[in-house]
This record gives structure tokens, sequence and C-alpha cells, in this order.
């Protein structure tokens, strides 16, 4: 498939600027690497297809192609030390110690079950995609993951890196063959110098740092990459010779060794930085060798060998790039770690191989697992796991005791801190009073409570939402525009409803949207989806171009949510006002979206499991099948917050309580990973502390961080794309203290100056800690419906801010 599109000059990434030497020596992707699909930004207005005027004041929301105006290029730093004073032990750690959770939960695992197992519904023509899986896959026919970490060794040439937290690997197909890894520090990020506070800051990308390679791998020609045992927190992916010679790379998120298994090959270790020196140190058992390898920017990193019974292996440096084995060796384990504590000795021979997820709800507590499967042996029988933020900060009871004294930096998720473990578990508080109604979090505010002057001011604005043509202003060839206008209505229908209790406007209303919503259903919109049959999924029949990406799985969580969401609070109203028929008739066309973006269990034999939600890095990524020389990226962490409440109601709505808990889980663990990594209280210290003062992060890539957005840079943008839309369970995530701070620091002196619907998103959001001066806003003489974001009615506005006054 060919791109003509232009693309951006970006120093990293595609096209990026060569790293200098001693670091890296070319372009890891050459000079004539092509360059991947360049994504259409979101537009102002509808497309030709639809005329309805009153969608030209939609305010331009953002697509997600595959890289970001150019950063400056950079001399890479020497690797070093980030805080050499720094000790999580008498620092942070002891305060997340001391507030460790008790867990007694004990429920049944709501990831157990699958929603459905019944195949993808007929209207969904079958199609085989564009993008091919990579030669040497072997899913034994499983649904393959779109959006998880590996996705760029398994795109293209499958030279960009994938992040594992602390580490990044690729694959390496110029002049050191083999497999390369890093661990960058906070001392190496590079920040924006041109503003302050800094737009962007990232690690710089292609420091070969230790390369795994084979005396037989001497050109790209002689080595393959293959995978297998694909899910959605592992990959195990071969590095092969012949079908008898190769070395398998365990790549498991939070994995305290980079691990190689060497079949039949002589090992040969290349590092582009430079070895200064290899020793053999203290041995922490019997079959292991131990090393110190110091290389020239004078890091050290600790190499063990773990060496089989019957066999033996010394390693030497052979020049200044080389380290090489002196004989062939069959399932020898090699396990590198960017640290030198002795502690680590005790992880030494046991490896991560694979990690699945469970999890339980019990009233407003939640507890969930990451549990790594193992291979090998070691002193505590035990691997090294490192785990992130949002992970010790809510640690049960039972982590306390494992943790180890070894720190390393991520990329764009603070510090990774080391345990002996095979199970991460944590606890966190879920919200289960959340439901369609309002909901706050501002202290002393409980339920809604209108007064008659509210109620009649609402009703005053449903009166007129509800004469409005839904199905002309659904009728778009994108999934997420339509969406979020079938989402306007279904709100103006449930606060018909349940708020002013208007059976006449809910007669006018309810019928429009069914209708509407009925054109999705019957799969006659503009552009039809389609199962795929190659990675499994329903995608648009639109080109990588059109819709942001959906037919390549871009956004599939926010588009999808829009419509779920619609279809839970119609079939709501309908059991409580008819006969109840319409979910019936409809339940499987909403769980095959659920199921997409969603699907909880790999007993589902049509969809991989969470697409979209990474339960390791507790939030989800919304770049599908594009490589990325940043790794996955997500924009809106309030779609992600959508996307989860999505779930929620329609569990509710169908009376799957599994389905409602996963949903009040994945709110809980956003609670905690959004306000570490996407929303920045003044206190904040996950991130640095020289970025915060831009209070979100913009777009957050596995590798970058930039105050940015896809569709522009005004500050509104960039702000607001992390709040819409405001829903009941916006609060939840959105903290009161945090929207005031946002608020005071950057939104009130811009707020005068937007006149468009980014004006209303705006003072929606307000209402997140101030209800009453979004309501007057909302109910002013003076107030224009341009202030209304084309997914934004006055009817949810006035009622949500009129809730708590």
């Amino acid at each position: 498939m060919s791109y003509n599109r232009p693309v951006f000059n970006v120093p990293d990434g595609f096209q990026r600027e060569p790293i200098p030497p001693p670091y890296a020596e070319t372009d890891p992707l050459g000079s004539n690497s092509p360059s991947p699909p360049q994504l259409p930004r979101r537009p102002v207005q509808n497309s030709a297809s639809n005329s309805y005027e009153s969608r030209e004041f939609v305010p331009p929301l953002p697509a997600r192609p595959p890289r970001l105006p150019p950063r400056p290029p950079t001399q890479n730093q020497a690797r070093e030390t980030a805080e050499p004073n720094y000790n999580p032990f008498t620092n942070s750690f002891q305060t997340v110690t001391n507030q460790l959770m008790s867990t007694n939960i004990s429920a049944t695992n709501i990831f157990a079950s699958p929603i459905s197992t019944d195949a993808p519904l007929a209207a969904f023509t079958k199609v085989n995609h564009e993008v091919s899986l990579p030669s040497g896959t072997n899913n034994s026919g499983k649904p393959t993951e779109t959006n998880k970490f590996y996705g760029n060794i398994m795109l293209g040439g499958g030279t960009n890196p994938i992040w594992t937290h602390p580490y990044s690997v690729w694959y390496s197909t110029d002049s050191y063959y083999g497999l390369a890894l890093n661990q960058t520090t906070a001392s190496q990020r590079v920040f924006d110098t041109t503003k302050t506070p800094p737009q962007f800051f990232f690690g710089p990308t292609g420091i070969k740092s230790l390369v795994y390679s084979s005396t037989d791998f001497n050109s790209a020609s002689d080595m393959s990459l293959a995978f297998y045992n694909i899910k959605q927190l592992s990959v195990q992916v071969q590095l092969k010779k012949s079908d008898t010679q190769f070395i398998v790379f365990p790549l498991v998120q939070g994995m305290g060794f980079v691990t190689a298994i060497y079949y039949n090959l002589i090992p040969r270790l290349f590092s582009a930085v430079g070895f200064k020196s290899i020793t053999g140190d203290t041995s922490p058992r019997s079959g292991i060798s131990k090393y110190k390898i110091l290389l020239e920017n004078n890091v050290t990193w600790t190499l063990y060998v773990t060496i089989p019974t019957g066999q033996s292996l010394s390693l030497a440096l052979s020049n200044g790039n080389t380290i090489v084995g002196d004989k062939s060796v069959n399932g020898c384990i090699f396990q590198i770690i960017a640290d030198s504590n002795t502690n680590i000795d005790n992880a030494a021979g046991c490896y991560a191989n694979s990690c699945t997820l469970e999890g339980a709800v019990d009233g407003a507590n939640g507890t969930y697992q990451l549990k790594y499967g193992t291979q090998g042996t070691s002193n505590s029988g035990l691997p090294l796991v490192y785990a992130l933020p949002h992970h010790y900060q809510n640690f049960d009871s039972s982590m306390g005791s494992k943790a180890v004294v070894s720190t390393l930096d991520t990329t764009t998720k603070g510090k990774a801190q080391g345990y002996l473990t095979n199970e991460l578990a944590m606890k966190v508080a879920v919200p289960s009073t959340l439901q369609y109604d309002p909901f706050t979090t501002i202290s002393n505010k409980s339920g809604p409570n209108y007064s008659d002057a509210v109620l009649n001011a609402i009703t005053a604005a449903a009166t007129s939402d509800v004469t409005g043509d839904v199905s002309a202003e659904s009728n778009l060839d994108s999934m997420y525009f339509s969406g979020k206008v079938l989402a306007k209505y279904a709100w103006v229908l449930y606060v018909c409803q349940y708020i002013i209790k208007n059976s006449s406007l809910v007669a006018t209303i309810l019928p429009k949207l069914k209708a509407a919503l009925g054109r999705f259903i019957s799969n006659s919109q503009v552009l039809p989806l389609r199962y795929d049959q190659t990675w499994f999924g329903i995608i648009s029949s639109g080109d990588s171009s059109q819709d942001f990406g959906n037919s390549y799985y871009n956004d599939h969580h926010f588009h999808y949510s829009y419509h779920v969401i619609t279809a839970a609070i119609i079939a709501k109203v309908d059991k409580d006002t008819g006969d109840g028929s319409w979910y019936n008739d409809n339940k499987a066309w909403v769980e095959n979206l659920v199921r997409d973006y969603a699907n909880p269990s790999e007993s589902d034999p049509y969809f991989p499991v969470f697409r979209s939600f990474d339960w390791f890095n507790g939030h989800s990524w919304a770049k599908g099948l594009f490589e990325s020389g940043d790794g996955k990226d997500q924009e809106s962490s309030s779609e992600d917050v959508n996307a989860a409440y999505a779930l929620k109601l329609w569990g509710l709505a169908s009376s799957n309580s599994n389905l409602e808990n996963i949903g009040n889980l994945m709110l809980g663990v956003l609670k905690t990973s959004l306000n570490n990594y996407f929303l920045y209280l003044d206190n904040n210290t996950t991130q640095p502390s020289q970025y915060i003062p831009n209070k979100v992060s913009g777009i957050l890539f596995e590798n970058k961080i930039d105050h940015t957005t896809y569709f522009g840079t005004n500050l509104e943008y960039i702000q607001m794309i992390h709040a819409i839309p405001v829903t009941s369970a916006s609060s939840f995530v959105r903290s009161p203290t945090f929207v005031k701070q946002e608020w005071d620091e950057l939104l009130a002196p811009i707020v005068g100056n937007v006149t468009d619907g980014w004006r209303g998103i705006l003072m929606l959001n307000v209402a997140l800690y101030d209800p009453t001066t979004s309501y007057n806003f909302f109910n002013s003489s003076s107030f224009q419906n341009a202030y209304l974001d084309g997914g934004q009615s006055k009817t949810w506005s006035l009622t949500y801010s009129g809730a708590f006054l």
C-alpha cells in the first residue's frame, strides 16, 4: 500500500536524524526508509456528505497520526544516574509502604467469563486486512492484539523500539545484528528549550547499549523474527537462524531482566556505546555465571548466564564493541539488567515469560493482580518485576516485603521499583455508586438536588433539543463524530425520562434516537463496519486515512463507547417505558462493539483481549496498526474514562454484573494512573517538575510527552481534549482540586476569547469544582448555541451543573 500524503521531517521515529557516535552508527531505519501512513486532522465541519447547519459550530477534534511535528535534534548524553541521592526506601517508598492496603476481597474473577462466544454478526462483511500478520507469526488462529506495547516489532521491518518499562528493545538490522536494548535515565531526557514550561520531553532512541546476537548473525539476511504466545501483556519473540538455531526473548511488561535463551548458537553481545571492561563476579548459585559489564559511558550492567548441566561457556571481549562466547550452547539463559545491586542476585536464573490478569470488585473496593508465569529457578524461587507508580501507590499489604533496592527510570511513567515476586497485587477504590445520574466528588455535595427553577430551565432546553434532526446530524462518515451526536441525544433522552420526567418529550426523542442508531445497527451508515479476519476485529470500511484510522484499529475505544452509551440509555428507557424488546433485539450488535475494544476473556475466539486498555500501564492506547518511533500513544484521557464508563452502563443495562464491575475496576485504575501520567496536580512527583505547569500531558507516548494535539495548538484544545465528554464519570477522575488548579493557572485567562464549541466544554468542565458558575453560564440570557460542542447539549449542561448548586 503506498502513501503519498506529506510527512513531517521528524528527527525521532520515521525520518529521524541519526544519533551521533559512539551511541549509534547510522539511522536505524535507513535513509530510504518508507513513511507510514499520515492520518487526517479532524475537520472543523462535517464531511460533504452531511450539510446539517448546526454542525458548523463543532470545534475541531483530533486525529491520531503516527507522529508529531518536529522536535529539535539533540546530542544524546552519556547515560548516568539520574538522581544519585534518590533512595526510594527513604523517600517516596516509605510513604507508599506506610499506606499499603490489605486486601480481603474474596470474589469471582471478573475476567474469567467472555461476554459472548458467538460469531460476529453477519451484517459485518468479512474481509482480510491489508496489513498482514508478520511472517513467522504462530498464534494458533487466535485473535492478535493490535494496540499493545509490542506493536512496533510486529509492523513493517520491526526496527522501531518497544517499551516494556523500564527497558526498550528493538530489532537491529544495521551493523550490530540482533535484538538491541536500552534503559533510559531521567538525566537523558531531552526537553524543549524554547518554551517555559517545556512543550515536550522525550527519551533518546536508538542507543544500543547492548545487542543480543550470535556469531551466526553477520547480516540482516542471516536472521528473521518469529512470534508466538501473543498475549495482552506479553509476547514470545524468536530471533532465528533456522528452525533449530535461534534465540528466544520472552518480552513481558515489567520484566526485571531482558532475557535471552540461546539454542544451538554461539552467543555474541554487541554495544554501540562500547565496552570498557567485562569482569567476572561472585556467582549467586551453582550453574550461574555473573559478569559486570562496564560501558564506555561508565554505566555498569549486570549479566547473569545460566548454563545448562553438562555444558560450559566462557565470555570474553573480542574488541571494544563485542563480547563473544567460546562455544555453541543449547538452552543457555542470558539475563541483563541495568543495575548492579547484589539483592538482584536472588532473582537470577528465573524469568517471567507471561502475565495474566485477575480481578474482583466488592462494593467500593476493587482488586486486580498481574500474575507472572515463570521459567527457570532462582535463589528466591521468584523473578524480578518492576512496578510503576500507579502500581506501588495501590499495592495491597502482601507486597511490602517483596521490595528490593532497585529503582530504574522509565521514559514517561516515572520511577519503576523492583520486587521479587510473581504477582503485582493492587487495591483501588471504585465508583460503586456512580450510575447515570450526575455525580460529583465535591466535598459536602451529595446526590443531585434540583430546585424548581433549575428544572424549569432544563425543561425549556430539552423542549428545544428534542426537536433536533438526530438522523441527519448523525449521518456521517465517522463512527467518532456520529457517536458523539448519538450520545448527546441519548443524554437528552435520559434527562427527559428521569430528571424532568416529561413523557411527552420522551415520546418525541426516543423514536428518533432509535431510528438514528438503527442505521448503524443495520450497518447502512456512510462507511459500514466490517469484520477483519486477519487481526480479528470490527473495523471501518474506510481506508487508513478515513475516520481517524479506525480501519487500522485507531481509537476504537473512543469511537465505539459513544454508541455503547447511547444503546445503554435507550435500553434502560425502553425497558421502563415500553416492553423492553429493543434491548433483546439489539443486544448482540452492542456487544459486538464492546467485545471489539474490551473483550475480557481469551475464551472469546473472535476478538483479542482488551484491545485498547493496557492493564500494566493502567490506561488505553489509541494507536493501532501504525509504526511509531515513540511507541503507542493516547491523546484523550477523558475519552478513555468514557470508554470504561460505557462498559459500566451497558453492564447495568444488560444486568451483566461482571461487565459492570470491569467498568468499575477500569475507572478505579484510571483514577490513579491518569493522575500520575496525564493530569498533573501541582504536587505531582511522577512527571518531571518542569513539565507539571502544563497541567495535562497533551499526547502521551511510550517514549515522549508533548503538550499539543494532532489538530492544533490552541490551549483550549490541549487542555480540554482531556475533559471531553463531561459526564457523570468525569468527577471521579478529574478531581475538584485538579480542575480548579488548571482553571486558575491556565484557563481563566483565555476563556473569554474562546467563541466556538470549546467554550461550552470549558464551562461545563468548571462544574467539576464550581457548579454555580457553570450553571449561570449555560442559563444566561446571553448564552449562544455556538458555544456548544457537537457532542454537547444545553439540556445536559444545565442538568449536570444544576445538580449541585
